[in-house]
């Protein structure tokens, strides 16, 4: 894509596909999700398709570069134009993944690069004199990630608009939220929307922050404002 414009994500098209689809469009998902045995139907009755797209992902039914239940339930309601946006969207992102292998490889393979025991216990040293701990927070309940996934849907147009998520990287990273790995990869993105598309995308994904920690994020990371905003 030329310029700096933001690559169109699946979360994009997540949102866009939910957005679009009729009543009935939403409930032939559920039909097919259903019967397929793919999510249990009871979790999804009252899902929007933006959350049973999320449920999906979080099962590992829709992997980074591999959407194609995606376009199967997009055929199944005779969408083949958001069914090809899927193929596309894979393509892009198995290209992503691709880059990011080569460029591994290349660093190691570097002439300049330092053995792996010096670099493990140069990393741990970094490690133990940074405030950003490196650990990963466990998951929290199915229930409260899909209240935090439910908050992110309904605020995503004032979240994406209002946040400026390097105010927020030292608490999630504190908390266990975010890896340096992952707020290197947010910062990469060109755009302040990009940058909290991403974050918001995360967050939404792990299922490993709940409602009240967004909130305190913010309003430590002074967001405060938004806090009040939000619905």
């Amino acid at each position: 894509m030329a310029g700096t414009a933001e690559r169109r994500t699946r979360q994009d098209l997540y949102l866009e596909i939910s957005r679009d689809l009729t009543d009935d469009d939403v409930r032939n998902i559920r039909t097919y999700i259903g019967g397929e045995k793919v999510l249990p139907a009871g979790s999804i009755q009252h899902d929007t398709a933006h959350q049973m797209f999320n449920k999906l992902q979080r099962k590992g039914v829709l992997k980074q570069g591999e959407l194609s239940f995606l376009v199967k339930l997009m055929k199944s309601i005779d969408r083949n134009d958001y069914a090809d946006a899927a193929e596309a969207i894979a393509e892009q992102e198995r290209e992503a993944l691709g880059e990011r292998t080569s460029t591994v490889q290349q660093n190691d393979n570097s002439p300049c690069a330092l053995p792996t025991s010096v670099t493990g216990k140069q990393r741990s040293a970094k490690r133990k004199n940074s405030n950003e701990k490196p650990y990963s927070r466990p998951s929290v309940t199915q229930t409260a990630a899909e209240d935090l996934e439910d908050l992110i849907t309904r605020n995503r147009v004032l979240l994406t608009k209002r946040l400026q998520v390097s105010d927020l990287f030292p608490l999630l990273i504190q908390k266990g939220l975010l890896q340096i790995h992952e707020k290197e990869d947010i910062s990469s993105r060109t755009t302040g929307r990009g940058r909290a598309e991403t974050l918001l995308d995360l967050l939404s994904q792990q299922g490993k922050c709940t409602c009240e920690e967004f909130k305190e994020v913010l309003t430590s990371g002074n967001h405060d404002h938004i806090v009040g905003q939000l619905k």
